[in-house]
């Protein structure tokens, strides 16, 4: 519950208070998911949990969020998910993601490199057994 509060909270309260709105998590039904995403910069993220997760905190780099919900439960689901981000140049970088589990929550999380303010495309292939979707999404980042 740890990451939960330490992913959340601050960006809750962030969004509250409008001083970030493109920090606000994101969501799109896709078949019988609700998936949830969230795109934010790793300096916001607390140093001991950064360490706990091994997740690097650098001005360059943003962690992609992701989290996949059964639409009739809201239960986690177990997925596989490989997808690319690409900036307005064409540059695309293959994402790596990492499952973390905390009691009944599961989050992927992947860092992106992006080192200056540019938009970036997600484009995710989400996959458990024979289901596949696709997400993808433009979002505005803004290295700190």
């Amino acid at each position: 519950m740890k990451l939960v509060t330490a992913l959340i909270y601050p960006l809750f309260v962030l969004f509250l208070l409008g001083s970030f709105p493109s920090l606000a998590e994101q969501k799109q039904q896709l078949g019988k998911w609700d998936v949830h995403y969230m795109l934010m910069p790793t300096t916001m993220l607390d140093a001991d949990v950064a360490k706990n997760y091994q997740l690097s905190r650098s001005r360059n780099y943003q962690l992609l969020n992701i989290s996949v919900l059964n639409t009739a439960d809201q239960q986690a689901q177990a997925v596989e998910l490989s997808g690319s981000a690409t900036n307005l140049a064409g540059q695309r970088q293959q994402l790596s993601f990492k499952p973390v589990k905390e009691g009944a929550a599961l989050y992927y999380l992947a860092g992106v490199e992006a080192r200056s303010e540019q938009k970036i495309t997600i484009e995710l292939s989400i996959r458990q057994g024979n289901e596949l979707q696709v997400l993808k999404f433009t979002q505005d980042v803004y290295p700190e």
